[in-house]
């Protein structure tokens, strides 16, 4: 069962209200019940509908009988009129499917949230795919973001650990050095906790979370999530399965689609910054693209032009079809090393002897006009935003090589409270 489109511009979280159903079953006997953590799905960050944090939610459920499925359902409903206020777009909706194997999940289900995920689908797309899994939607157009999270099958997945305030409480300011101390013991396994002396961690919106520990190991988010939840005043905490940092989003295309992501290799041409210090960039190939200032790129883009880059980002719907930049692979550089070469006869340090072009062995004394040896620094790199502009669904670079691990995890004893 997924939900989706539960916050509002005034407050809000999809997240606790999976959270508070999820809690309801426990505190009911029915923790056996639930396979596996629920999942957290983060969909396509470049839809101009979005919700404020675009997630989604899901669980999976063990049960006997269709109706036994509704009875679950009809109480997520319940909750939902409780919990929800229904304002401005927000527009919430259930899906859910019955299954008779959990293996055998439907792939024009799983094509759905691959295609919600990087692409725009619509509320009839939605309807026509759920008709095809014999899957019902509920409610408004939060139905697409639940039916494509039901359609989550993970081939890379990270874990949260999200914990929550009091309603009416104001959020605690975390100490920075908290977190610091945490991060330096939970790395690798943990990631963009922090920026210096800045607090990634904790939001700053009017919903009801706390904070968010993201990582590979719920082991790990557990036990720096829970010292802070108890020193901070929490009133519970759950653990997710996410999508999160897994560059999930990324299509690889290289052609202009309105808000995909786009995958383009070419050479820096120009590099223009704005007044307020915005990179405008132009390829050979006549793509453009944008650094924004905030992003901490720009040093470091000046110095490409001549480059051979891979850009990657999302498309700017505009008639001249820009790329919001999330990263950049230095494929080649433009830098060259000029070097005198070694002497042909005993393989001696050679120096210039001026403007003539003759070169003299320190060793032995050789002179020839022998020509210098041109390499190119060939320098590969990603250029990444700074930690703090990381979006949800892309992939931090101390994540690289740690991809699927998640899925060899374990569900930990305790998971919520």
């Amino acid at each position: 069962m997924g939900i989706d489109d539960m916050d509002t511009e005034e407050g809000g979280c999809t997240t606790y209200v999976m959270y508070s159903y999820i809690k309801h079953l426990v505190h009911s006997g029915l923790e056996d019940y639930i396979v596996g953590l629920p999942r957290l799905t983060r969909l396509n960050p470049y839809v101009p509908f979005k919700t404020r944090g675009n997630a989604s939610l899901s669980v999976v459920l063990r049960v006997d009988t269709e109706d036994e499925a509704e009875d679950y359902v009809e109480l997520m409903q319940a909750m939902v009129d409780q919990m929800v206020k229904r304002v401005g777009k927000t527009s919430p909706g259930i899906a859910y499917v019955v299954l008779n194997d959990l293996s055998a999940v439907p792939s024009r289900l799983v094509w759905f949230y691959e295609k919600s995920v990087r692409d725009v689908v619509t509320m009839d797309l939605a309807r026509r795919v759920a008709e095809k899994v014999n899957a019902r939607l509920i409610g408004g157009r939060g139905v697409i973001g639940a039916l494509a999270s039901i359609g989550y099958l993970p081939r890379d997945a990270t874990y949260e650990f999200i914990a929550y305030r009091g309603e009416g409480f104001e959020r605690p300011a975390i100490e920075p050095q908290d977190v610091i101390t945490w991060d330096s013991v939970t790395r690798p396994f943990t990631f963009l906790n922090v920026d210096g002396d800045r607090v990634l961690i904790e939001p700053h919106g009017p919903d009801p979370v706390l904070f968010g520990v993201r990582g590979d190991s719920p082991y790990h988010v557990i036990a720096m999530g829970n010292y802070l939840a108890s020193k901070y005043g929490a009133i519970g905490w759950i653990v997710y399965l996410t999508n999160q940092g897994t560059d999930e989003h990324r299509t690889y295309m290289g052609k202009y689609v309105p808000y995909r992501n786009v995958n383009v290799v070419g050479m820096i041409i120009n590099v223009r910054f704005d007044e307020h210090g915005h990179a405008y960039i132009e390829l050979d190939n006549g793509m453009k693209a944008i650094a924004y200032r905030h992003l901490g790129i720009s040093k470091e883009i000046a110095n490409c032009v001549g480059c051979l880059v891979n850009i990657w980002g999302g498309l700017k719907p505009n008639d001249e079809g820009v790329i919001y930049i999330e990263g950049i692979r230095v494929l080649h550089d433009r830098e060259i090393e000029i070097k005198n070469p070694r002497c042909p006869r005993c393989g001696g340090p050679m120096e210039s002897l001026g403007k003539s072009g003759i070169l003299r062995c320190k060793r032995c004394g050789f002179k020839d006009k022998i020509p210098r040896v041109i390499s190119a620094r060939n320098r590969w790199l990603i250029i990444e935003p700074r930690r703090s502009e990381y979006r949800h669904l892309m992939k931090p670079v101390e994540r690289i090589g740690l991809e699927g691990l998640a899925l060899y995890m374990p569900k930990p004893s305790l998971w919520i409270y």
